[in-house]
């Protein structure tokens, strides 16, 4: 178990509100007490609260591609990172041993179709930094093993938090929603996809 905290086009100074992000994602540190993450990108905060497991040595998170336009903060594990990384269809060097990174490389070839590959308990945020406004992309596993939360505030519809417990945004967020299972959430359309279909 580990915790995320994510603010997306935060509506003021990010500087400024760095640290209150920092204080926020601390309230979740006792899902993650091995290590603690944050990158500020533009005007977004990936915040990581990490519990080791896998790839411990070299796992930490907020997890980076080699120039920073992907940035990826995960809770979870990834059951089938290893088969994934024999799809890759572009030669890739991991940074770490971590079963989560794999995810970062999927999605850079297939965008959001990672999500209906991905076998495991998971909740993740990715930020994308290639177009000329960045773009956030969070998923959770199709059952809701993990928890995950979205929160908004009405004055600023354009800021979307993305948390692992209510307690990281119910003082910031007027409007607070379960992640639901299943589905990714895209800032490009503001909308949650449905990515799992049972037979």
């Amino acid at each position: 178990m580990c915790g995320i905290f994510t603010v997306y086009n935060y509506h003021g100074d990010v500087g400024e509100f760095r640290q209150r992000a920092l204080d926020l994602s601390k309230r979740i540190r006792h899902r993650g007490p091995d290590w603690s993450g944050c990158i500020v990108a533009d005007n977004n905060i990936m915040c990581h609260e990490r519990l080791a497991i896998v790839g411990i040595d070299s796992g930490a998170q907020p997890l980076t591609n080699d120039d920073e336009s992907l940035i990826l903060t995960v809770n979870g594990e990834i059951y089938n990172h290893k088969k994934l990384e024999t799809e890759l269809k572009n030669p890739t060097k991991f940074k770490t041993h971590s079963d989560c990174e794999v995810i970062m490389h999927m999605y850079n070839e297939i965008g959001t179709e990672v999500c209906g590959k991905l076998d495991g308990m998971f909740s993740w945020a990715l930020l994308d930094r290639r177009s000329d406004k960045s773009r956030l992309v969070a998923a959770r596993d199709p059952i809701g093993i993990t928890t995950l939360y979205v929160g908004r505030i009405s004055a600023h519809p354009g800021t979307v938090f993305i948390a692992s417990e209510l307690k990281s945004l119910n003082e910031e967020c007027d409007q607070i929603d379960e992640f639901p299972p299943g589905h990714y959430f895209d800032s490009n359309d503001g909308q949650f996809h449905r990515y799992f279909n049972p037979d």
